[in-house]
């Protein structure tokens, strides 16, 4: 488990929900204007009226670190104005499970509107105008729970959220949120983690030696591989030793690779910190580094130990890596009748609750289609490369880390969709539907106007390299309406310049 803390406005509910989670996870619950209470010897209206609000908020913000370096666990809720600070707000999101309860202001105000306790709390207009006050604050928590209902439907819900689901077929799969919190409990001889997580998290796990890989995607190469090489012979690191990736795709993929090659084989496994990774790197056990002549042309195919996924990793990505991300979800949700296509469809806002309500389905769309192929042997395993022939195109033509994976992917879908309406396989109405959740979910095919400039040749050249090539054709995946794909064998490569700046043209 972890730290929880409970935030919302007045009238949300955060103690009644605190005390039953508490009660249900079995693990201390506490009240942050209680324990400010107790320490200072007067109630939360007397600190108000006698020291002022500025007081309060420092013995509350010195309070909540305080909780938050704790060793155990425990639910805490916190008053409605203890994360308008941003340090505290910072600290609440870097080290613990947090969780906003939200509703109608109008509903919390008739619950509390008679208490004399709240020193806050005059007339309502007041309580919305310090409500809307509050707000681009409570935005930023991710896990946000409607507390409209009864205290305990609210605390179902959270508990649902929380709970986790194990997957350990083709490779054991373990999503829950908070996971990363319970690996510092775990022992592994090395890790190889990226130096963004480095910085940000490493005291959240337990490790002794470890790599830190820098530059992204500029690091996957053989060069980085002999480097950690040497550093696992100085670390000792023998046949019964284990590994963790620490990091995005990039790291899971030269984890892997460096796992099942070192010493022919040791054990491995990740903890994967980007959705791009958590939904697709992490997955299936394909390794594998770039050479200059384009991505992926040396790996293997090795499964990991254990995949310990947790999505409250992306609240700390950049926009961008989340679409990246994204872009393979996008992917997921056109390869079948899963519903995937429908729930980012009909999401009021692409924010974390939706996000981390598609990792588990993705995951189990990839497996899908790998589990009966996994050494990519029967060409079933081929349909996951749905977007990535222009999509791999993309990426080394403009500069690997120019575009993002995913935001290649997704526009590389588009491509193949393209290809498909325009070869009457796929009806005009569902391409427009694809390409509607496309800009929904943020994406834009402004940043690969580029390639209209570059010539044919070029274009043919790049796409001759990918791995689907048979000859002078390439089988490339197509959706054959919104949610289904097939696959269009030996389709000729030369055709495809024309189709992706056609494409381009109309998109962009």
């Amino acid at each position: 488990m972890a730290k929880i803390i409970i935030s919302g406005f007045m009238g949300s509910g955060k103690t009644t929900v605190g005390k039953i989670l508490s009660e249900k996870l079995n693990i201390p619950f506490y009240d942050l204007d209680y324990e400010i209470e107790k320490e200072e010897g007067r109630t939360i209206n007397e600190i108000f009226k006698e020291s002022g609000e500025a007081y309060f908020r420092e013995i509350e913000k010195r309070l909540l670190i305080k909780f938050l370096r704790m060793l155990d666990d425990f639910v805490l809720s916190v008053g409605g104005g203890a994360v308008i600070n941003n340090e505290s707000l910072e600290n609440i999101l870097k080290y613990s499970i947090p969780i906003l309860l939200y509703g109608n202001p109008k509903v919390f105000y008739e619950r509390i509107k008679n208490e004399n306790g709240r020193p806050l709390l005059n007339s309502y207009d007041g309580f919305l105008a310090l409500y809307r006050k509050r707000e681009k604050f409570y935005k930023r928590i991710p896990i946000k729970v409607n507390s409209e209902k009864s205290a305990y439907e609210v605390a179902k819900e959270i508990l649902d959220i929380l709970k986790e689901e194990v997957i350990n077929k083709p490779q054991k799969i373990l999503i829950k949120i908070g996971s990363s919190f319970s690996l510092k409990n775990m022992r592994f001889d090395f890790s190889i983690i990226d130096s963004k997580i480095h910085k940000i998290y490493s005291e959240r796990f337990n490790i002794e030696d470890y790599y830190v890989v820098f530059y992204g995607e500029r690091a996957k190469n053989l060069s980085t591989v002999a480097k950690i090489y040497n550093a696992l012979s100085e670390a000792k690191i023998d046949r019964k030793s284990e590994i963790l990736g620490l990091g995005g795709g990039v790291i899971t993929d030269i984890t892997g690779f460096v796992g099942s090659t070192y010493l022919r084989g040791i054990n491995f496994s990740f903890a994967p910190t980007t959705l791009l990774s958590q939904v697709d790197s992490a997955i299936g056990g394909k390794n594998g580094v770039n050479l200059s002549y384009g991505k992926n042309l040396v790996g293997t195919i090795s499964l990991p130990k254990g995949a310990y996924i947790d999505p409250l990793f992306i609240i700390s990505l950049p926009k961008r890596e989340i679409l990246s991300g994204l872009g393979e979800v996008f992917k997921y949700a056109i390869l079948s009748e899963n519903g995937m296509f429908e729930t980012l469809e009909n999401a009021l806002e692409i924010d974390f609750m939706t996000i981390q309500k598609l990792v588990y389905p993705s995951i189990v769309e990839k497996i899908k289609w790998i589990e009966d192929d996994l050494y990519d042997k029967e060409n079933k395993r081929v349909f996951l490369n749905l977007g990535h022939t222009a999509g791999h195109m993309f990426e080394k033509v403009l500069g690997f880390g120019s575009v993002s994976h995913g935001e290649a992917v997704a526009t590389g879908i588009i491509v193949s969709s393209y290809i498909s309406c325009k070869n009457g396989l796929l009806k005009e109405t569902d391409f427009q539907k694809i390409l509607n959740l496309y800009k929904k979910i943020g994406f834009t095919a402004e940043k690969f106007e580029k390639i209209l400039g570059i010539d044919d040749d070029t274009l043919i050249n790049t796409l001759l390299m990918d791995k689907k090539r048979v000859k002078e054709g390439i089988n490339i995946v197509v959706p054959v309406s919104y949610n289904r794909v097939t696959l269009l064998n030996n389709f000729p490569v030369r055709s495809l310049p024309q189709y992706i700046k056609e494409t381009l043209k109309e998109v962009v």
